[in-house]
């Protein structure tokens, strides 16, 4: 098939929009047929990429608002794809060429529909993305709100809790105001921004919390070392503190996350406790590596006197360049160990060295465990929606939810079994049994990878403040084991 022209483009959007006016299912079907196949013949830098990749989200969106538009089903087909293109959209080179409002659209509906799987955190950051280009956006300002609102319940401190929510006002009235931008969006939202501002305006005096809790007046620390490790943290959101969705202000600059108060059977240790502070720890140690290997290149003494051979390919090499390895594979394998808090706190019974981030989730591939598919806690599933960002086995697999999966995989993979070299640049010259990225690629993707390890404790300590709740108001006998601040050692 050829590649589709702009006029065919837009006849194209025309019939998905009239297929999802008329409730078409059948119509949208065979359009996504039609989709795909314009899909597989694109080349790379097609100029209409990213508008056909957004056209056929649109397709799947229609789609799951016709079958199921609010379910809680853990799986949910349509708003698979729906994910998947968006971010085929977002990452394709055609994608800097697309109006300003479009491309604030595609990142506004990716949030959304990340927001609706219970991934708040991470839609928030892409909320930001589409408010970056177009401020005005009355979508991107109203759905950041209303996401900060849906994070109300399981922010534990309660101060912290009152000044998100009088953020999340402020964004929603800010929508509501007379000067943003409603194209290409659907004017009717409105209605749920006034609701989220007539809810909150009813239990807090919104500016009076806001006066009174300034943004920037905490330390960053008291040397300047500290006080620039900081800083990018906060510019990172790199922070385990629920006032990060607030912005990157100095009052988010602490690792104050942890569990909640969770019921145990009386005399039973704080199992939970340590693993958490365990994986809380390997995080921080992980971030820090992460700064230290992104900084400007310098000479080490650890580096001196190490003879290597030179095998004229750009290879970096020093202890700067280990760090950023080290950063990768302990983030990484914290999502492991999530599983296996998840294996352990909720009784799955699978065997330990079985239990992993993708599969911990499912009786087999494809089939949920009965004890998470009755459970409505938005989190738990965020934790299982995140899990499909690191499921892929191929570079053109479809059923992938996430395009680099395949090559986060793969990088775990180099680095634990085989052999990964690191280059300044790298030209794509094969070396053998020996794999290779670029300095700059292998640096996102553990930028990447460390994101994915923060929301996904924060989402785990999310999630049990709903399990916990539930689980008390049927078990008044056990104990309670509060949350604990081990003493500095």
């Amino acid at each position: 098939m050829s590649e589709i022209s702009f006029d065919e483009l837009a006849h194209f959007g025309d019939q998905i929009n009239d297929a999802a006016d008329g409730h078409d299912a059948k119509k949208l079907l065979a359009l996504d047929l039609e989709a795909a196949a314009y899909c597989e013949a694109i080349m790379p830098d097609f100029q209409l990429g990213a508008y056909l990749w957004y056209f056929r989200s649109n397709i799947q969106a229609a789609l799951q608002d016709l079958s199921s538009p609010r379910s809680w089903d853990w799986r949910q087909p349509h708003r698979e794809r729906q994910v998947l293109y968006l971010r085929r959209a977002a990452s394709h080179r055609s994608f800097v060429r697309l109006a300003p409002i479009s491309r604030a659209s595609i990142f506004t509906n990716l949030a959304n529909s990340l927001s609706s799987f219970g991934r708040g955190l991470e839609a928030i950051a892409i909320y930001d993305e589409a408010l970056a280009i177009v401020p005005n956006f009355a979508m991107a300002l109203g759905n950041r709100g209303k996401a900060m609102e849906a994070l109300l319940w399981s922010i534990p401190d309660p101060g912290h809790t009152r000044l998100v929510a009088a953020y999340a006002c402020r964004l929603c009235r800010t929508a509501l105001s007379a000067d943003v931008t409603w194209e290409g969006a659907d004017p009717a939202s409105a209605r749920h921004f006034a609701e989220t501002v007539k809810k909150i305006e009813s239990k807090i005096d919104v500016e009076k919390t806001i006066s009174e809790s300034p943004l920037d007046k905490s330390s960053l620390g008291d040397s300047k070392d500290e006080q620039a490790y900081r800083r990018w943290a906060l510019q990172e959101n790199l922070f385990l503190n629920p006032l990060l969705v607030i912005g990157p202000h100095s009052i988010a600059a602490t690792d104050r996350m942890n569990l909640p108060a969770h019921v145990a059977p009386v005399g039973d240790p704080p199992t939970f406790v340590a693993w958490f502070n365990q994986m809380k720890q390997e995080f921080v140690s992980s971030r820090w590596l992460l700064y230290e290997g992104t900084r400007s290149r310098k000479e080490h003494f650890v580096d001196n006197e190490v003879f290597l051979v030179n095998t004229l390919d750009y290879p970096a090499f020093g202890i700067q360049v280990e760090k950023l390895r080290a950063s990768f594979r302990i983030a990484y394998g914290l999502l492991d160990k999530v599983a296996g808090f998840i294996n352990a706190y909720y009784k799955l019974g699978v065997e330990a060295r079985r239990v992993d981030f993708r599969n911990i989730w499912h009786v087999k591939k494809g089939v949920i465990r009965p004890e998470f598919l009755n459970k409505e806690n938005l989190h738990l599933r965020g934790l299982y929606w995140l899990s499909q960002d690191i499921i892929g086995d191929d570079p053109t697999d479809q059923d992938s939810i996430a395009p680099e999966a395949v090559e986060l995989k793969r990088l775990r993979n180099l680095l634990e079994h085989r052999c990964l070299v690191v280059r300044e640049m790298d030209f794509g010259d094969p070396m053998g049994v020996v794999e290779t990225t670029s300095l700059e690629n292998f640096e996102q993707s553990t930028m990447h990878i460390v994101r994915l390890a923060r929301v996904a404790l924060m989402y785990l300590a999310f999630s049990l403040r709903k399990e916990e709740s539930d689980r008390r108001k049927g078990n008044r006998e056990d104990e309670i084991i509060p949350t604990m601040k081990l003493p500095v050692l």
